[in-house]
């Protein structure tokens, strides 16, 4: 991958290889170990992304949780991987960026299913407007304990130490850690959990026309200037936006023919579900 073009909230900040005319965006599948209905809407969105001919972004957290290198040669990992490698042979472009519970991605998967792996936002012409892709974790600025752990879980020591337990160790280790956050989640003051003011500030402050972001899984936009957009999880309804000739369309992928159904347009954060 290129030199990152500089960093924003502490991520890395990667440039398009090239425009995306149309581009289809979804986040938060959180594919779990026996697949389920992310498996079948995953299915869905690659079936939209040939059918219009569009470019895949996935915005993060593809997985439940990937920890282990070994995982990309088993189950629904191993899936997963295949039928991205079906799509890019076909000629539809994919790209992942990293999430919180699937940050250990790495080579090996790339090597089984043709995406391009990014390992922090990616920045471009996307649907005819310059774009920046987030996972969305790093506008969570109230959210202190997670972003201090974030720092110590993705220092270079801890990244391969994780990625080389056995795998049955690692989905062990992956799930204790997932009912931990569960619970402060759930007792927690929710709003601390939501982007801030200020790190759309910090995001608009580059220059970039539009930002779009998952993680917090609330469909919601700027409704007074059009600037941010936030995408639900995909896995409870299938939902994304569907990017072309200027325009961001809510739509949800209904089918594994590709179809997809216009939906309308998201309220504001504080008004999402």
């Amino acid at each position: 991958m290129t030199p990152p073009l500089g960093e924003v909230l502490g991520s890395r900040v990667f440039a398009l290889d090239g425009p995306a005319p149309r581009a289809l965006l979804i986040s938060d599948l959180h594919v779990p170990a026996d697949g389920g209905e992310a498996l079948v809407n995953l299915t869905a969105a690659l079936a939209a992304a040939r059918r219009q001919a569009a470019r895949l972004f996935v915005l993060g957290d593809l997985f439940d949780s990937y920890v282990a290198r070994g995982q990309a040669r088993r189950g629904v990992w191993a899936e997963v991987a295949a039928r991205f490698q079906a799509a890019t042979a076909a000629g539809t472009r994919i790209d992942l960026l990293l999430g919180n519970r699937d940050f250990l991605l790495g080579d090996e998967f790339v090597r089984r299913s043709g995406v391009r792996l990014v390992d922090g936002g990616l920045r471009g012409e996307i649907g005819g407007v310059d774009s920046l892709l987030l996972h969305g974790d790093e506008l969570c600025l109230a959210d202190l304990p997670y972003q201090r752990a974030k720092r110590w879980l993705r220092h270079g020591l801890t990244r391969w130490l994780a990625r080389r337990l056995p795998v049955g160790v690692a989905l062990r280790v992956a799930e204790r850690a997932r009912q931990r956050s569960r619970m402060v989640i759930q007792r927690g003051d929710q709003t601390r959990f939501l982007p801030t003011p200020a790190a759309f500030a910090a995001v608009l402050a580059t220059g970039v026309d539009r930002l779009f972001f998952g993680h917090v899984h609330r469909h919601a936009r700027d409704v007074a200037h059009g600037r941010w957009y936030g995408l639900p999880a995909f896995d409870a309804g299938a939902v994304g936006y569907w990017l072309h000739d200027g325009r961001v369309e809510s739509v949800r992928c209904a089918s594994a023919a590709g179809e997809l159904v216009s939906l309308p347009a998201p309220g504001a954060l504080e008004e999402a579900p």
